[in-house]
């Protein structure tokens, strides 16, 4: 009896076994199951949209998109589009300082799939970079012998009455930390003004700053292809030397105008122009006249046999008075005092000079407006030439000894105060010129310091 009971007990604790190892084995083949159609389905989805991407191959609602990648000595740009395979796609780029680079004058294919690429050495000066459709005997019947037949938001008039070009642009800014990406995006332009176009004009924009440029992001009824911007000034009308700046009016009417500058001031304003008399586009002048003689409106100024519209945009500058050769510069609620090393020291030296010590009463000046608790960095920086890890000493000996002077000569203990060297880990130019190691070298004074964001806003084109 003992013995057939063990052998009940053991043959049901085996069906047991073979139960659980029966349903073990069918719960992993569904998970298989599902995970085989999960990479089916999305192999699907990928098959799908090359197939979608495929057909639209030659569409005349022209896309050109993709992205830069931006490193120390290379530039590459993977494009994407739907342009007919043998499409050729011509790049060219314009400096900040309004000239022509070589070192983007190029071509590229588009190939099978609509894609294109280019690769660029380094650059050593910020460039704006354009990337136009080129026609060729294979494309110019398709898409029209001067690009008449194309659409979509990458269409843009130019300088001859029925010519068109498709483009792309962005921006390089070579004092952005490398390697980093742009993204090449197909712009969303929003409906033209109702008066677009009228010889009535009105114009109007709002201004906002990094550490390097005022941006004026504006809007108007100018016509398409319109050229605007001007001088930054002084409260006196003087102009502020090298901060200028122009762009063209978009297709919807709007604009974006990048100003350089160095030192905000109280009672600067930005004078925004559109002069006739300096554009040639042949649909401006047919609009507004040659010297501007069609031009209505409460914005329109005249110089003699000239008319011209100006809008006036006022500056919003902290209450501060730096002294000369010192540079301010506003971003957000952050602001920087930024002082050149030679004002400050004798070559490789971590002593203030004598003429240094005015320099920085007047820069205390300022300090003393502060509101107690007030959070300031005081960071030294060098440019890349010599040993990093000297460079790094020297940066924070400099940094302590402005701090040392300007806590035993003013009243500003009660500010919240941070004391660093950076040597040359935080450039604000290239290095790779002597324009840029000297502008490396310095001390700042930062107020109300921010935390620096992982990725870089991507300003531009403008």
């Amino acid at each position: 009896m003992v013995i057939v009971i063990v052998l009940l007990i053991s043959g049901c604790v085996k069906e047991k076994d073979a139960s659980r190892e029966t349903k073990g084995e069918s719960e992993q083949t569904s998970e298989q199951e599902k995970g085989t159609v999960a990479t089916d389905t999305a192999q699907d989805e990928e098959e799908v949209d090359a197939e979608k991407a495929t057909s639209e191959l030659g569409d005349l609602e022209v896309k050109l998109s993709g992205e830069a990648i931006i490193e120390e000595d290379q530039i590459r740009i993977e494009g994407e589009s739907n342009l007919l395979p043998g499409s050729s796609i011509y790049s060219g780029g314009v400096t900040d300082g309004g000239f022509a680079s070589s070192t983007f004058i190029d071509t590229a294919e588009v190939q099978e799939d609509g894609s294109f690429s280019f690769e660029f050495s380094g650059i050593s000066t910020s460039t704006t970079v354009k990337l136009n459709l080129y026609t060729n005997n294979q494309t110019e019947e398709h898409y029209g012998e001067n690009l008449e037949k194309v659409t979509g938001p990458q269409v843009y008039v130019t300088d001859t009455h029925g010519e068109f070009e498709v483009k792309a642009e962005f921006y390089i800014d070579v004092d952005q930390s490398m390697p980093y990406t742009i993204p090449i995006e197909i712009p969303q332009w929003q409906e033209k003004p109702d008066d677009y176009g009228e010889p009535e004009v009105w114009m109007e924009a709002e201004v906002d700053s990094d550490h390097e440029y005022l941006y004026f992001h504006g809007e108007t009824n100018l016509v398409e292809g319109t050229r605007v911007g001007g001088n930054l000034r002084k409260a006196s009308g003087i102009i502020d030397a090298f901060s200028f700046g122009f762009t063209r009016i978009n297709p919807d009417g709007t604009f974006e105008l990048r100003v350089p500058y160095y030192k905000l001031q109280k009672g600067m304003y930005m004078p925004i122009r559109f002069e006739p008399k300096n554009n040639v586009w042949e649909d401006v002048l047919d609009t507004y006249g040659e010297h501007g003689e069609k031009l209505k409106g409460e914005l329109v100024e005249k110089d003699g046999e000239d008319q011209y519209v100006e809008l006036i945009v006022e500056i919003d500058a902290p209450d501060f008075d730096p002294p000369k050769d010192v540079g301010l510069t506003v971003e957000d609620e952050e602001v920087k005092i930024q002082m050149p090393d030679d004002l400050l020291f004798d070559f490789d030296e971590s002593t203030l000079k004598a003429d240094a010590k005015k320099t920085l009463d007047d820069v205390m000046k300022d300090l003393q407006k502060l509101d107690e608790n007030t959070e300031i960095q005081i960071n030294g920086h060098t440019d890349n030439v010599g040993d990093p890890d000297y460079n790094l000493n020297l940066s924070k000996e400099r940094a302590e000894a402005v701090w040392a002077y300007l806590e035993k000569s003013g009243d500003v203990t009660g500010l919240d105060v941070q004391i660093e060297g950076f040597g040359d880990t935080k450039p604000i130019a290239s290095n790779k010129e002597e324009d840029g190691q000297e502008r490396n070298r310095r001390v700042e004074i930062v107020i109300n310091p921010k935390i620096e964001p992982e990725i870089h806003e991507q300003r531009g084109p403008f």
